[in-house]
């Protein structure tokens, strides 16, 4: 069960904020989606390694973030760690920019860094942020899963992604994101659109995070 606490005008400020960049990253697919002629027919690539790149993001911030809260390690190795992750995750951004034959794959993924870099900047306690992180975490599985889930299975319709704007788009590879692009974009709405939603509520999963009762006896 999510929960929400009342919060004093800056914190609540600071939220808002802090869901900015995915509210903006939903705003663009929704346009892509609807009129994709104004930001031109390369954003629905642009919109699909998004999500591809989320993907990993997902992944990258459970671990990276598991260890930047580790209070028990040292400085030094925080940093090896976060390094050592960066660097594997970073292998996979390199094999997409070299597929879709552009640098911007970099660019991308520096803007959903940004998305989720808030919460080092929310003057919260060390348990709060570590839970706060946790709830972000599992609210965008939560969102992924069921947005893939959701496009895969559900009609998608096209809205202004018409054929002849998706062949320009020269989308590279096979399957269902490129057969039907639609439902990527679609996807992305959906899934920004959450964590925008959640991040400017301040929602936080109640168990997320929460110390395991041997956890709690041994404080």
């Amino acid at each position: 069960m999510p929960s929400t606490n009342t919060v004093p005008p800056t914190a609540r400020l600071g939220r808002w904020i802090g869901a900015l960049p995915d509210a903006l990253t939903a705003g663009f697919f929704a346009l892509v989606w609807i009129a994709p002629q104004l930001p031109g027919a390369g954003a629905i690539r642009t919109g699909m390694l998004m999500m591809m790149v989320e993907f990993v993001l997902l992944h990258a911030s459970a671990m990276i973030g598991s260890i930047a809260l580790n209070a028990a390690s040292s400085r030094r190795k925080k940093l090896a760690a976060v390094g050592g992750f960066a660097a594997m995750y970073l292998l996979f951004i390199a094999a997409w920019t070299w597929q879709f034959r552009a640098w911007w794959p970099l660019l991308a993924f520096g803007w959903l860094v940004l998305g989720k870099a808030w919460l080092a900047f929310q003057p919260l306690p060390p348990e709060q942020r570590r839970q706060q992180m946790h709830s972000e975490w599992a609210v965008g599985v939560m969102a992924y899963l069921a947005g893939a889930f959701a496009t895969v299975f559900l009609p998608i319709p096209r809205l202004g992604m018409t054929p002849s704007i998706v062949a320009e788009a020269a989308l590279p590879g096979g399957g269902l994101w490129v057969s039907k692009p639609q439902t990527v974009i679609a996807f992305g709405v959906f899934y920004f659109g959450v964590l925008a939603v959640t991040k400017a509520r301040g929602t936080r999963l109640r168990h997320a995070g929460s110390a395991s009762p041997d956890q709690d006896r041994a404080r």
